[in-house]
């Protein structure tokens, strides 16, 4: 038994790519990469300024604090720094220090406003940093409810480390690198999302592939034969005949009428079956009808009742099968 040949044929087109879902991707890409990549830079750009920026007292002096408005704040113990120009009686400026090890130094804080009253320091805080050279823990809070002049006064045995007053420089700071970290991984995802989309090709235009050969459209095969056999046409159909109607079918049930089948009606369903008629009788022939007897002439002899139950004599036979039903003589 042969094979039929391979499909042959020429490789259909490939299909075009997506460049408006490709430019999407790698507009995604540069915006979420590059903005969040921004905005997480300046979060922590914010985070080193802010700690730079706080006020600062070293341990043994009474350093001068200016507030301009109402706020409250937090007060560090700063084990790593370096100080910066300060007011007061000290002469501290550009002295850098650093503490060793994890343990915070005790000191002791005194804050009064410009008329000499006191102003309560409270404990219980939660807040610290360490970037860029500086190293702090938050000790104290301080609410400051009219702005003007203060004097802080550090005292502790430690001189290795300093006081540092301000916000927490990790609020701003926290908020940018959270939203810049969420838009360049959203860039990033869907960037490459759209960017996937568009490098995969449309199908080609509509045609009908071999399934032996993907690459090439079906050929068209020339009529064969099998090997060893004749290669005879083959012999013409024979024409349509109509089919004659079936003839009806009678039964015939002894001792009873013949019943004909009923003719298949026109459309569906079936019809009942109904009795045939009787064949026309010969010519000259007396009607057909059941026999009947002569009236006997002369008075009927009526025998007289014997004692005893009587047999009842049968009907008489009809001479073409079946009975007769007795004639009733009560009606004369």
């Amino acid at each position: 038994m042969s094979q039929p040949p391979p499909g042959v044929g020429a490789p259909l087109p490939k299909g075009k790519r997506r460049k408006g879902l490709m430019i999407l991707g790698i507009i995604l890409l540069v915006v979420g990469l590059g903005g969040g990549t921004a905005t997480a830079g300046k979060g922590l750009s914010n985070y080193k300024e802010a700690v730079k920026s706080l006020a600062r007292a070293p341990v043994g002096c009474t350093t001068t604090l200016v507030f301009d408005k109402p706020a409250t704040f937090t007060v560090y113990a700063e084990t790593k720094g370096k100080l910066g120009t300060l007011g007061g009686d000290c002469q501290a400026n550009g002295t850098t220090y650093s503490h060793p090890g994890d343990k915070l130094p005790k000191v002791s804080l005194t804050l009064v406003d410009s008329n000499g009253n006191e102003v309560t320091l409270d404990r219980g805080v939660n807040a610290s940093y360490d970037v860029d050279g500086y190293k702090g823990t938050g000790i104290r809070t301080m609410k400051i409810e009219q702005p003007g002049t203060y004097r802080l006064d550090v005292e502790s045995d430690d001189t290795d480390f300093a006081v540092a007053i301000g916000k927490d420089p990790k609020r701003d700071s926290d908020r940018l690198l959270i939203i810049g970290g969420a838009a360049a991984l959203g860039g990033l995802i869907f960037g490459l999302l759209f960017l996937l989309l568009g490098l995969r090709r449309r199908p080609p235009d509509g045609s009908i592939v071999d399934i032996r050969n993907r690459v090439g459209p079906m050929p068209g095969w020339p009529p064969s034969t099998y090997p060893g056999l004749p290669s005879s046409p083959l012999p013409p159909a024979p024409a349509f005949q109509p089919v004659p109607p079936p003839v009806p079918t009678t039964i015939q049930v002894p001792g009873q009428p013949p019943i004909r089948m009923p003719d298949q009606p026109p459309g569906t369903g079936f019809a009942p079956p109904t009795f045939a008629p009787p064949p026309p009788p010969p010519p000259g022939s007396p009607p057909s009808g059941p026999p009947t007897s002569p009236r006997p002439s002369g008075p009927i002899p009526v025998t007289p009742p014997s004692s005893g139950p009587q047999p009842i004599a049968p009907p008489p036979a009809h001479p073409a099968g079946g009975w007769v039903v007795p004639d009733d003589d009560t009606d004369d």
